[in-house]
């Protein structure tokens, strides 16, 4: 009886250090699942933090994008304005035109040749036209075009209005030849040394008037 029972201590003995056995198993478990899940939080708390770095660069990409649209404007500004060869050639076409205006309006009061009357009608009516396509055009480069003749073109204009007859026909048509051969070499220069591609193109469309007006003029001076 006595061993009987020894042998049931023993086992319930046996069985409570099974259970204690398992029971501190059971502990470690649950903590390295939270240690994993701790693990596995910052994680996830990094991923986040990456998304928000990923944002900022985002964002800091569009600033720059920003930024980059911005060029285009600068860009656009910086082709409004003409260099140095491109805006001393439409002064002097300016100038070149209101010349030849000038001058052949006071060729049609003073002088009576038909052949010279011609001319400077001829000389208004396509410097006319030639103004007329540079100022708008200088206009979008935030050029100011000048209002004078300038000194030289002045000089002529004074020296004619103190001519008449036969005179000033030919003091006329001796300074056309003279102010076109010059406004030709002004064209030529700018067609090879300008920059600026709508300017370029005026002076290509307006070059072949100037060549034909400075041969009519030639020929007018020739024959006297």
């Amino acid at each position: 009886m006595k061993l009987v029972h020894s042998r049931g201590f023993i086992s319930a003995s046996a069985c409570l250090l099974s259970l204690a056995i398992a029971s501190s198993f059971l502990p470690a478990s649950a903590q390295t699942m939270q240690n994993d899940s701790m693990q596995q939080s910052p994680m996830q708390g990094g991923s986040m933090q990456g998304g928000s770095m990923q944002n900022g660069s985002m964002q800091d990409g569009s600033m720059q994008n920003g930024s980059m649209q911005g060029s285009p404007m600068q860009s656009g500004d910086r082709k409004a304005s003409l260099n140095a060869v491109d805006r001393q050639f439409v002064m002097k076409a300016a100038q070149s035109d209101m010349t030849e205006i000038q001058t052949s309006q006071l060729a049609l009061k003073r002088s009576q040749n038909p052949q010279v009357r011609q001319y400077a009608q001829e000389m208004i009516r396509e410097h006319t036209k030639s103004s007329n396509k540079l100022k708008p055009l200088v206009s979008k480069k935030g050029v100011t075009l000048p209002t004078s003749l300038g000194a030289e073109n002045q000089a002529l204009l004074t020296k004619l209005m103190k001519l008449s007859g036969a005179q000033f026909d030919q003091a006329y048509m001796s300074g056309q030849a003279k102010a076109h051969a010059k406004t030709q070499a002004v064209y030529q220069t700018e067609l090879k040394q300008g920059q600026d591609t709508d300017v370029k193109a005026f002076a290509s469309e307006v070059l072949p008037v100037v060549t034909a007006h400075l041969r009519m003029a030639q020929s007018m001076v020739a024959g006297r």
